[in-house]
């Protein structure tokens, strides 16, 4: 008497797993019209992979992002570039704190190190404060 050996019967069983697989893989191929278009109409083969600028403000560069504080007393925490300096020059840099603070919403800030300005901003979301924020340092740049 003869015994299937492990490989063997592991092969027989994908075997007759995939067999059973092409019988009805007919029943989901979706139907394809002859006339359509062969690609989403607006766009063009490998047109995400080609390398394009994204559009970006002053402000969107120096304040980044916008995230729950932790600290006690504080609801908001933005996070500011490094590159505030350079890109703002030192006298605007040195007052980014009083130019988020005085926007509508904002009672209070505070650094936490360099990049770090807790804001207290309650009924604000995060998105609101940022755009806020953002405006803020925009308008002062326009001046």
């Amino acid at each position: 008497m003869a015994h299937a050996s492990g490989d063997d019967r592991k092969d027989g069983v994908l075997s007759t797993l995939a067999q059973g697989l092409e019988r009805g893989a007919d029943a989901f191929t979706p139907a394809r019209d002859e006339d359509a278009p062969a690609d989403l109409p607006g766009r063009r083969r490998g047109e995400h992979l080609a390398p394009a600028a994204a559009p970006s403000t002053v402000a969107a560069a120096v304040l980044i992002d916008c995230g729950t504080s932790r600290r006690d007393g504080f609801t908001h925490v933005l996070w500011v570039s490094p590159s505030v300096e350079s890109v703002l020059g030192s006298a605007a840099a040195e007052r980014i704190g009083e130019i988020v603070g005085s926007v509508d919403g904002i009672t209070a800030y505070d650094w936490e190190g360099l990049d770090h300005l807790h804001v207290r901003a309650a009924g604000m979301d995060h998105t609101d404060v940022l755009r806020a924020a953002r405006a803020a340092v925009e308008a002062h740049r326009a001046r």
